[in-house]
């Protein structure tokens, strides 16, 4: 309970803050002199910024700005410094994705994003528990989810298709987007191209998922541009373990985010809201004897029939009860 507090204090006090962040706390002559940016990555204090006619700059950040994420549009100044910059304010955030982090701080992740690629690769695994966790962040936030298995090139016969079929039936039965993918041969790419033109996306997934191997097949120069963003933070080839926004030839920007072993959503407010982000399981849930039925083993459970009758998939049940159990809901 007192961590959860602490949380939504820090949130509460930040939205206090928006106000000493954004354009609106500049002076004419502050707003005068700065220019347009989107962060095209974190690292350590500073941030490489983008402005309007595509040019990086090495940027400090003012004080009272807080964390920036890739994704972030923010106001810049010029140091007299060739390449070099402050951010002095920072855009309202259409939208955020983060993940607990260290003593219950939030981790940002990616910033004024539309859409998710959840990335489940078939080596090591397809995790229902994984791709859940995700799809319940795109629930409280408003993103749209895409699935992406990506690596199906380790697919050998028709049966291995089937199997996969029959894991990811849950999620083809609440119409979610689900595109197989290989960088290795090429297969489906063109289909994610097409999901990803227009829209601001992050792709997210564990460690191992394929998510570098998927940009650089969706992006040809990724090297040279990898090399160009080293070159201006001055990091050397390994830029950063932090998100890194980079444009797609077809339109539209991708995030890559670092893998994460696992993944939480942000805390819902009560088992109800947790519930409305699975709706096969709150649809069914209209139907059990009592209001505040957590589906475990009460008397009269609609749900817990159902999953004994393949109605639900018992992973999609297991998922919310893992979460729910997290959440101590």
């Amino acid at each position: 309970m007192g961590k959860h507090t602490r949380r939504k204090l820090n949130r509460q006090q930040q939205r206090r803050v928006e106000k000493r962040r954004n354009a609106e706390a500049l002076t004419p002559e502050e707003r005068a002199r700065a220019h347009n940016g989107v962060v095209i990555t974190n690292f350590g204090k500073r941030v490489l910024v983008e402005d309007e006619q595509g040019e990086h700059h090495n940027c400090a950040i003012r004080q009272n700005l807080g964390k920036l994420v890739a994704g972030d549009r923010v106001l810049w100044t010029e140091t007299g410094v060739p390449g070099e910059g402050v951010v002095i304010a920072l855009e309202p955030r259409e939208s955020l994705l983060a993940r607990p982090g260290f003593r219950g701080q939030d981790r940002m992740i990616a910033a004024n994003i539309d859409r998710i690629g959840i990335v489940a690769p078939l080596d090591p695994g397809v995790h229902p528990d994984m791709i859940d966790r995700y799809l319940v962040a795109c629930c409280q936030q408003g993103f749209e989810p895409l699935l992406i298995i990506n690596k199906t090139d380790l697919i050998e016969s028709e049966e291995e298709w089937e199997a996969l079929a029959e894991t990811l039936l849950a999620y083809d039965e609440l119409d979610l987007p689900i595109l197989p993918v290989s960088a290795v041969d090429g297969s489906g790419l063109d289909k994610l191209r097409e999901a990803l033109k227009e829209h601001t996306s992050v792709l997210v997934g564990p460690s191992g998922a394929g998510k570098s191997s998927l940009i650089k097949a969706l992006i040809p120069d990724l090297d040279i541009r990898i090399g160009a963003l080293s070159e201006a933070t001055g990091l050397g080839r390994h830029t950063t373990t932090n998100s890194v926004l980079y444009h797609l030839p077809e339109g539209g920007d991708l995030i890559d985010s670092p893998g994460v072993r696992l993944f939480s959503p942000e805390k819902p407010e009560n088992l109800k809201a947790l519930e409305a982000c699975f709706p096969d399981i709150h649809q069914v849930a209209q139907g059990c004897r009592f209001n505040d039925c957590t589906h475990t083993d009460e008397p009269g459970c609609a749900v817990l029939a159902a999953v004994a009758d393949g109605e639900i998939a018992f992973t999609r049940y297991h998922s919310f009860q893992r979460l729910r159990e997290e959440f101590d809901l």
